[in-house]
């Protein structure tokens, strides 16, 4: 089913700040990840892990907003690309490719993140509410589902922009297909009142003068 306009417009206007704190959670773990580990390239100690899980949790905290609509969001953006790309004559290769790429790589995130989530429901189903570790079991379930969805956060932090990208780009066509039909109706319009007939005055008729009977002249027989 369609998303309603209002949730679509929505969750495009969210998708460039939902991907730079995606990128962000990377850059910002790359700036440290190394100050963390030895010569090797071996965990120090526990401050590895630690930090590697905040820069997951923050990847999928940006992400998982889009989970719930993401396929409903990713059909509309496969319509609009169809339609966006019918002109067989003077194709744009480049972005064609570029587009069809990102899309795919969105599918695979989007799968793959309501994935992991599925499976993260489930393991905190099944964990009593009263177990005495049942809080630490459930933050165990966190982090794995974060560990796991990071490769999916960060697929979709680096494509999502061509979602909004298309959006933006149909409209313009839509915009620019009303002013050609406009332009149309006003030249029809136009070649319509050129074509009409020009209906000259009619000239009046002559009078012919008719004599009352006392007015007529008899002529003797």
């Amino acid at each position: 089913m369609p998303l309603d306009p209002t949730t679509r417009e929505s969750l495009l206007a969210a998708i460039p700040e939902a991907a730079e704190r995606g990128r962000k959670a990377l850059e910002d773990w790359d700036a440290v990840s190394d100050s963390l580990c030895d010569d090797n390239h071996e965990p120090l100690d526990e401050r590895y892990d630690t930090r590697q899980h905040q820069r997951d949790a923050e990847a999928w905290t940006a992400f998982e907003p889009f989970l719930d609509h993401g396929p409903e969001l990713l059909a509309q953006a496969e319509e609009d690309f169809r339609a966006l790309h019918q002109d067989y004559e003077n194709p744009d290769f480049e972005i064609i490719r570029r587009r069809r790429s990102q899309l795919t790589a969105l599918h695979h995130a989007v799968e793959g993140g309501r994935r992991e989530r599925d499976t993260w429901k489930y393991a905190d189903e099944m964990i009593l509410r009263d177990h005495p570790r049942g809080s630490e079991f459930r933050r165990r379930a966190e982090i794995l589902r974060n560990a796991e969805g990071w490769h999916y956060a960060l697929t979709f932090a680096d494509n999502a922009d061509v979602l909004v990208e298309i959006d933006q780009a149909t409209r313009v066509q839509a915009g620019a297909g009303r002013g050609r039909t406009a332009q149309a109706e006003a030249a029809r319009a136009r070649s319509t009142t050129a074509a009409a007939p020009t209906v000259s005055p009619t000239a009046p008729s002559p009078t012919t003068f008719e004599p009352s009977g006392a007015e007529r002249t008899h002529r003797p027989r």
